[in-house]
């Protein structure tokens, strides 16, 4: 093994670039394949990346004789030099999080699922600290550190499951809030006994409100910082008034010499992404130096911006060819640093029951809660299996644990639970998620045999669930196709609290009316599209008094016209609402009564009677 002498020795000058770059190479490779590898065995790409970055890491080479010497050389100095990525990473991730803390998120989250996941999290929580305080010997404060962090829930394997199956409904709804705000809780805590974890490492700290003012006083500094990070964003990248006509070249007056030179319009680009990622690097970085809650930082400024600044900031953070170069980079970093000379006697025993206490606390608590707010008995059933994986926030808090407090024992303790967790959890994951199938195929097969008023009633509640009579526009004005879309965009951008992008979307829908008209004939036009930035479907409906020209296939010129928006990471809604606005308007009486309606209230009744009485709608196109 002569051959890899050089890189664990760090004797020779001008090598250490070159172990970098070799090290960088065999870390980005190893947990490629180790992804890839895990995808085709139909398993967690995360599990496989984290895998293969262990495999590749210092520990195991040294473990198995590949780099000979103690473990400290030029290759491990050179993957620790990367370490900065993975908090850098988190820090982004935080602030991501914040995009759920937009008020009319939090006003969605119902009763049942914030007692649901009060309840799974607490004793969740309650179950790991006191197994590793009573039976494990930790101290106090890190039996309770290992317990926050298994409340966190990786939802991203879920969905996708969700995704293929074409899970919908309550379950769905529920199991959406309730991973949401267990990250919430989960970071919090975290990040408040992580402060007084580091007060203690100092000499001379004492206990009870001498810690907690201190650490008081930190969160309240890392709040500024974020708020510092909001204002400079907000400076950064503007949020322009939108017009109908649209001007890219135009500056505006009031804006300073910066501002027209970095100044950035909101709209999801690789430009964006990088000025978010570089601001928020700097404040949470200088919150690190400090020993501050990071976290806290950034996912107070995504919380500002998220309420008070442009919402398709967080799209840019999405950017498919972007996101999985991020997410391989942090998972192969995170996999390295595993120590596996530490998966041995009492640590191997400790993540097993870790294991054990945290599937106990899922279980039991998600089942407890459904229990306690009387959830219907299929959701119950298959809730709590839907809440065990768990991967990125978990993996790099015991990273960022371990480094600061200087105990590796914490990432060897967390880290193999994850894996099993990514392994197994998936497995109950599918198997929890095709038994709800099963249960409700039979509901959906006998609504498809229903009567037509019954699927119409269900189509018009849909619909009425995203308008209002703000939402509706007698007397379109527009004399062409182009013109009457571009007046119901402009309606829909300053009906709704979201930001629609103009030029996005005149330009995808027009991309839409030219792969395919959206008139459907008998004197309706469905102008339709996805877009980034958008949180929930946006609708509008337009009258005309004359008819526009929608390239109908009956050459009908259409008076009822209804635009539909929606958000861009989510096909399926989009496909849900096109079928129910074509069952609605499919019906005669209903769209004779919508394009006679003279204001918007009566629009709405037609829309209410549909919905609440479908028994007076008598005829129906055939």
């Amino acid at each position: 093994m002569s051959e890899f002498a050089f890189i664990a020795t760090t004797s020779v000058p001008g090598r250490e670039v070159a172990v970098q770059m070799i090290a960088l190479g065999l870390i980005i490779l190893a947990a490629h394949l180790g992804g890839k590898l895990f995808t085709r065995m139909r398993l967690s790409q995360v599990t496989g990346q984290l895998i293969g970055g262990a495999l590749v890491g210092p520990y195991a080479l040294h473990l198995v004789g590949i780099i000979p010497g103690p473990a400290g050389g030029a290759y491990d100095n050179a993957l620790h030099a990367f370490h900065f990525f993975i908090f850098v990473f988190l820090s982004v991730v935080a602030f991501g999080i914040g995009e759920e803390l937009h008020l009319s998120r939090i006003k969605r989250v119902g009763r049942s699922a914030l007692i649901i996941c009060l309840i799974q999290a607490g004793m969740t929580w309650v179950f790991i600290s006191s197994a590793f305080y009573f039976i494990g010997g930790l101290g106090f404060v890190d039996a309770l550190l290992i317990g926050s962090i298994g409340i966190a829930t990786a939802p991203a394997v879920t969905f996708v499951l969700m995704n293929q199956l074409r899970i919908e409904g309550r379950l769905r709804h529920i199991l959406g809030s309730m991973v949401v705000l267990d990250d919430l809780i989960e970071v919090i805590i975290f990040s408040c006994l992580l402060q007084i974890s580091l007060r203690q490492l100092h000499p001379g700290a004492g206990g009870g409100l001498s810690v907690f003012f201190p650490v008081a006083k930190e969160i309240v500094l890392a709040l500024l910082v974020g708020g510092l990070i909001f204002f400079i964003l907000r400076l950064l990248v503007r949020r322009r008034a939108l017009s109908l006509e649209v001007e890219h070249e135009r500056i505006h007056q009031d804006e300073g010499f910066l501002q027209r030179v970095l100044a950035e319009h909101p709209s999801p680009s690789a430009e964006i992404f990088l000025v978010v990622m570089g601001i928020v690097s700097l404040g949470t970085g200088f919150v690190y130096y400090h020993h501050w809650p990071f976290l806290v930082t950034a996912i107070f400024a995504g919380f500002l911006v998220a309420n008070f600044h442009s919402h398709a900031i967080f799209d840019s953070l999405k950017i498919e060819n972007i996101t999985p170069i991020l997410n391989l980079g942090f998972f192969a970093l995170v996999g390295a640093s595993i120590d596996l000379s530490l998966l041995s006697g009492s640590l191997a025993w400790m993540a097993g029951m870790y294991v054990a206490t945290r599937m106990a606390g899922k279980f039991f608590g998600t089942w407890l809660g459904c229990r306690i707010v009387k959830e219907e008995r299929k959701v119950t059933a298959c809730l709590p299996s839907l809440m065990l994986p768990q991967a990125g926030v978990a993996a790099v808090e015991a990273v960022y644990a371990g480094a600061v407090l200087g105990r590796p024992d914490i990432v060897a303790i967390i880290l193999p639970a994850i894996v099993f967790f990514e392994i197994v959890g998936v497995f109950l994951v599918d198997r929890g998620l095709r038994r709800w199938r099963s249960w409700v195929a039979g509901e959906e097969e006998e609504m498809s045999r229903g009567t037509p008023r019954a699927g119409l009633s269900e189509s018009a509640r849909r619909l009425l669930g995203y308008i209002s009579e703000d939402f509706v526009k007698i007397g379109l004005r527009g004399k062409t196709k182009k013109d009457v879309i571009k007046e119901l965009v402009y309606h829909a951008s300053s009906a709704t609290e979201q930001h629609i992008d103009l030029p996005q979307a005149m330009q995808v829908l027009g991309e839409r009316e030219q792969l395919h008209s959206t008139g459907m004939g008998h004197g309706v036009a469905m102008p339709h599209c996805r877009l980034m930035g958008l949180d929930t479907p946006v609708l509008v409906f337009g009258v005309h008094p004359e008819g526009v020209d929608f390239d109908s296939p009956d050459y009908i010129p259409c008076r009822v016209i209804l635009l539909i928006l929606t958000c861009a990471r989510n096909p399926t809604e989009h496909l849900q609402l096109l079928s129910s606005a074509a069952h609605v308007l499919g019906n005669r009486q209903i769209r004779d009564r919508l394009r006679d309606a003279r204001n918007p209230r009566e629009f709405i009744q037609v829309m209410r009677e549909a919905a609440e009485d479908p028994e007076r709608i008598d005829s129906r196109d055939k």
